[in-house]
Order: C-alpha cells, then sequence, then structure tokens
C-alpha cells in the first residue's frame, strides 16, 4: 500500500511544473502541503506531525542519503505519512504550504523516531 501511495505522489510531483524551492536545487522537487496530505487521506492513511527533536535527527539522516541533494533538507517542520497494512513510512519536509518530494522511512528508522520522540535511546556496548 505505501508503494501505491508513493507512486501517487511521485507521479503527481511529475505532473506539476517544477518549483525551485529554498536552495533552488533541481533535484529538490516541491508541491503545495495539500497533494500529499489529500493522497495519504485518499488512501485511509494517516498524516503524524513530527516533533522538533525528530525533525532535526531526520535532517541528518537525510543529509547522509545518496538519492537527496546533498544538503540539509530546507523547511521548520515534518510530517510522517502511514497507510495500514505496510509497517514502512514517507516522511515530507516542510516549508510553510511547500513539501518536498517524500523520504522513504522503513521500519527501523520508524523504531528510532520513536525513541528519539520519548527520549528513550538504546545504545549498544558498554560504554567508554
Amino acid at each position: 500500500m505505501l508503494v501505491k501511495l508513493s507512486l501517487a505522489v511521485a507521479g503527481a510531483l511529475m505532473n506539476l511544473p517544477p518549483k525551485a524551492c529554498a536552495a533552488e536545487n533541481a533535484k529538490s522537487r516541491c508541491v503545495d502541503v495539500s497533494v500529499p496530505k489529500n493522497e495519504v487521506i485518499a488512501r485511509n492513511g494517516k498524516r503524524i506531525e513530527l516533533t522538533p527533536k525528530q525533525w532535526q535527527f531526520l535532517r541528518g539522516v537525510d543529509a547522509l542519503n545518496p538519492e537527496a541533494p546533498p544538503s540539509l533538507p530546507y523547511g521548520n517542520k515534518a510530517v510522517q505519512a502511514q497507510v495500514d497494512n505496510d509497517a514502512g513510512g514517507l516522511v515530507f519536509f516542510i516549508d510553510g504550504k511547500v513539501a518536498r518530494t517524500p523520504m522513504l522511512a522503513p521500519p527501523a528508522l520508524l523504531a528510532l523516531m520513536d525513541e528519539v520522540a520519548t527520549a528513550k535511546i538504546d545504545h549498544e556496548g558498554t560504554g567508554l
């Protein structure tokens, strides 16, 4: 189901004229925030507003993503989208009324995001 949502959002992004974002990066495709919001609603999904700490954490994750533009994502918040019967999700970086092309969030990343939100970080090993 998440694959269908990803394809629907990607299709919507491709059909809209390219719009330059904060960094005017050609790889960074932006759309009105209502486009992904309506796609999630149409698939009986849910949108979760992420905390500022989760947003900062995901900015670092995105910066290391080889498929993302080589910079920190723009915006001042992030939203997670999930649909039933799929353990993964999508993350949209939001700047006002503009959303950037989504980043896939596999279940392992969602688990880390929960740890960041609850400040319950589990470090492996015994330390120094």
